[in-house]
């Protein structure tokens, strides 16, 4: 394992924090929109060969039903892409949030709604981090795609990169029954520009 790419203890907790202040603005954020009060779960961070993200995903996730998947890429020096997982059960229940009747959900629906959630979490915690990074990102525009296995997610990311860091936290409406799985990939150049800049935060301190 290149050892370049791979976080030490010191790196790994201080992208924690920097994760942490990330995901509380996205928590705000999803709260206001949805007026309903979300809580997301403190972080996983975990650097994989890509050749193991599938297996990965299939263990982490267990996707046993219809899921939409929305994969947005995020552009910058801190690049990689965004992929927002969440079943049909609470797609259904966010489109009733959102003032849908039964009669008038379907997957077309159902994606415009879940797209505008993948560019609130995305733009939230992306940004945040980029901001506290000291730098800017872009993204480019989500894709939804419904899935019954993580076997179909057809992702050309896989094919990119050697590793990944892998951000992971769990997006949950308790009261609404709404889950959802947040993944943040990064991209061998993007972890090289993290660790030199977490690494500038620990000399600071």
């Amino acid at each position: 394992m290149n050892s370049q790419i791979v976080l030490n203890e010191d790196e790994q907790d201080c992208l924690q924090e920097l994760m942490n202040i990330a995901y509380g603005s996205a928590t705000a954020a999803i709260t206001e929109i949805l007026d309903a009060f979300a809580t997301l779960s403190i972080p996983k961070i975990k650097v994989i060969d890509t050749s193991d993200l599938k297996q990965y995903l299939s263990t982490q996730i267990k996707v046993n039903s219809d899921h939409f998947v929305s994969i947005q890429q995020i552009n910058g020096l801190l690049s990689g892409e965004n992929l927002f997982i969440i079943d049909r059960e609470s797609s259904n229940n966010i489109a009733y949030k959102f003032g849908l009747e039964e009669d008038e959900i379907n997957d077309d629906e159902l994606s415009d709604i879940i797209l505008e959630i993948t560019n609130i979490l995305s733009s939230s915690t992306i940004s945040t981090l980029a901001k506290e990074m000291d730098t800017k990102v872009s993204f480019s525009p989500p894709d939804v795609k419904v899935l019954e296995s993580i076997d179909q997610l057809d992702n050309q990311f896989i094919t990119k990169y050697k590793k990944v860091i892998i951000i992971s936290t769990e997006l949950n409406f308790k009261d609404l029954n709404i889950k959802g799985e947040l993944l943040i990939f990064t991209t061998d150049n993007s972890i090289m520009f993290i660790k030199k800049v977490i690494n500038t935060m620990l000399d600071e301190y």
